[in-house]
């Protein structure tokens, strides 16, 4: 591959592209007006990521506040230390130890780490993982063979998990659980487990699906007051799609949607509407419900798990968690399709902003898992975000979804033109200038990177919001309308979609 090297040219017209000198700017709020120190491993990042042709170099020079002549000494530094010749950039992989790899493994095994955050910060795939897991189970094989105790154990729990699965779930359940030990409760049944909380349990295993189970989160409550701090739960779940590729009616075009949809009302719809769920239990006894992969591991989230890893076999997602703590005890959660999002307002006030539901009920617990697993996209939200169906990015796109927001605007804690709403969380991540900004204005229903028709990634609409708030202190009468008036032509002649 060809070494790149970037130009003079192109870093001056990426340049432009970022009015007010987006560039200075968001240097000085990264490091409060001070030099930015490059560590060595920082400056190789850059560099690779430059010589890989994933960013154009010029935008990378922007973003990490550096100009074409450093990003060009940083590479000749890097191929000084790692390319041969000088021919080609290469990234080799990182040689690891056994050492090393059993570290991973634990860390993985201890649930202080997810493990597709682990994956992802090692740029190992999941298999690689699973297998050094299993190299490190060989060994501890070894050491279990040495006692016929915990050997009968080990063979034990073996038999109950293919009694109650199959062969390939015990092989997964053993990266997380040490069967050769006593302290495993397996069970078939929900009902099996036992109130009092023991000291000879580390590790609940029910291979029942939580699909027939009638009140879930008391059960999942049931089973954290079982464990220990750290303990282990493990349970499995039938997803929608899953379930559409088990039924045989799923291969009849035409009638299959009518069938499927008929059964989203009857088994998704009806348990979720206050005047019917009453009669919907009492006549199925919360058997064969349909669940979602979001709704399930949202579910153990506010139940007090933290997620360890999950993984879909033979169509049925088996999910390992961690007791974290207690459980939130939610009385009312969000199930219909209007619900309230808490959202940091004018001078840091928690406001509920309305929105029509576009993600599964009780997603709002697994932003935390989905940022920490996938980071963020382009535009500012989490990447890869499962929590989101189909329907609900279609409704997304047109901002459906924020219409009930009028309803803040008519109690006066949103306008029509403003700061986009955002959590705790998102606010956290965004310069401490930009915080301070934020919170001397109302946020709105339209946001400025609308208006100023700018891209959706996140260092536009930062900028954008910038730029509004700097001319919103300056003019604070005139500049929502104007605002305004420029957003509906952009929607209206220009297309303009949300992000």
């Amino acid at each position: 591959m060809k070494i790149k090297l970037p130009s003079q040219k192109n870093f001056k017209e990426k340049q432009k592209a970022f009015p007010n000198n987006q560039v200075n700017f968001l240097i000085k709020e990264r490091t409060n007006g001070n030099k930015k120190f490059f560590s060595q491993a920082e400056k190789n990042r850059i560099v690779i990521e430059g010589q890989s042709g994933n960013s154009d170099i010029g935008e990378i020079c922007i973003r990490e506040g550096i100009t074409p002549q450093t990003f060009y000494d940083w590479t000749q530094e890097f191929l000084e230390v790692n390319v041969e010749n000088n021919s080609a950039i290469v990234n080799p992989p990182k040689k690891r130890t056994d050492g090393d790899k059993f570290s991973i493994v634990l860390e993985g095994k201890s649930g202080e780490t997810s493990i597709p955050e682990i994956c992802r910060r090692e740029n190992i795939t999941q298999d690689i993982f699973l297998q050094w897991s299993r190299e490190f189970l060989e060994i501890r094989k070894l050491k279990s063979k040495e006692s016929g105790l915990k050997k009968s154990f080990f063979f034990r729990n073996k038999l109950l998990i293919e009694k109650f699965s199959n062969t390939e779930v015990f092989h997964y359940l053993e990266n997380f659980i040490d069967f050769s030990k006593e302290k495993q409760l397996i069970i078939s049944d929900e009902n099996s487990i036992k109130l009092e909380k023991t000291d000879d349990i580390e590790s609940v295993i029910c291979l029942k699906k939580v699909n027939d189970i009638r009140y879930i989160n008391k059960y999942f409550e049931r089973v954290n007051a079982v464990l220990p701090k750290n303990g282990i739960f493990v349970g499995v779940l039938e997803t929608f799609s899953a379930r559409k590729n088990r039924k045989n009616i799923n291969k009849i075009p035409v009638v299959r949607d009518i069938y499927f949809f008929s059964e989203f009302i009857l088994k998704r719809i009806i348990p979720k509407l206050s005047f019917t769920k009453g009669i919907y239990f009492d006549i199925t006894k919360g058997n064969d419900r349909l669940l979602s992969k979001a709704e399930g591991l949202g579910r153990l989230v506010s139940s007090g798990f933290k997620i360890m890893d999950y993984k879909s076999i033979n169509g049925l997602i088996y999910f390992v968690v961690k007791k974290e703590k207690e459980p939130s005890y939610d009385k009312n959660p969000s199930y219909g399709p209007l619900y309230k999002m808490p959202r940091i307002g004018k001078n840091g006030k928690i406001i509920k902003v309305y929105k029509l539901r576009t993600m599964h009920p009780y997603s709002e617990y697994l932003q935390d898992y989905v940022l920490k697993t996938n980071g963020y996209a382009e535009t500012g939200k989490p990447a890869d975000d499962f929590r989101i169906p189909a329907w609900g990015k279609f409704i997304r796109r047109f901002w459906l979804d924020e219409i009930p927001q009028l309803i803040n605007v008519i109690k006066g804690e949103m306008k029509l033109v403003g700061i986009r709403p955002v959590s705790k969380r998102y606010f956290q991540d965004i310069p401490t200038q930009m915080q301070k900004l934020r919170l001397t204005q109302k946020p709105g229903c339209i946001p400025p990177y609308v208006a100023l028709n700018r891209d959706g990634n996140v260092m536009s609409v930062l900028q954008a919001e910038k730029d509004y708030l700097e001319e919103k202190i300056k003019d604070p009468y005139f500049t929502d309308t104007k605002y305004f008036f420029k957003a509906i032509f952009n929607i209206l002649f220009k297309h303009k979609r949300s992000a």
